[in-house]
């Protein structure tokens, strides 16, 4: 049986993307593979830099595309869903998010993470942080 998730990419407050998987959905397995994926981004920008060889996003949309390009290689396994869409049978959700950097300005954010676990109307937080500092907790028997 598969562990789903949703993956949830939010700019200002709105979903941009919601990425359904099939399996694999616990935070040591996919939350640890996205999150691996998600801190190779020096930060995610307002334009495109193209004299930078810094991996980089141009705002949320692209971030989330770059994700869902790396995720989705097969069929099967990973679906996209409507905005707003939850309680889609999963027990984890992973919400994808920014915030601007003060010291860098306003054309420069970093990619926050926030990791639930949960069902129906029970959802309780894991993490909710930069995801540079997330860590992946093994789960409880």
């Amino acid at each position: 049986m598969g562990t789903r998730s949703l993956t949830i990419f939010k700019d200002e407050g709105l979903d941009v993307a919601v990425l359904y998987n099939q399996w694999d959905g616990y935070p040591t397995g996919y939350g640890k593979k996205l999150s691996s994926f998600l801190k190779k981004f020096s930060a995610v920008t307002n334009g495109i830099d193209t004299r930078t060889k810094r991996k980089t996003a141009n705002g949320m949309g692209c971030l989330a595309a770059q994700v869902i390009a790396h995720f989705k290689t097969e069929v099967g396994t990973f679906y996209l869903e409507p905005a707003g869409t939850r309680d889609a049978g999963e027990v984890y959700r992973y919400t994808v998010s920014l915030t601007r950097i003060p010291d860098v300005g306003e054309n420069s954010a970093q990619i926050l993470l926030t990791v639930e676990s949960g069902y129906g109307e029970k959802w309780e937080t894991l993490y909710n942080g930069p995801v540079k500092q997330y860590r992946p907790k093994k789960e409880k028997k």
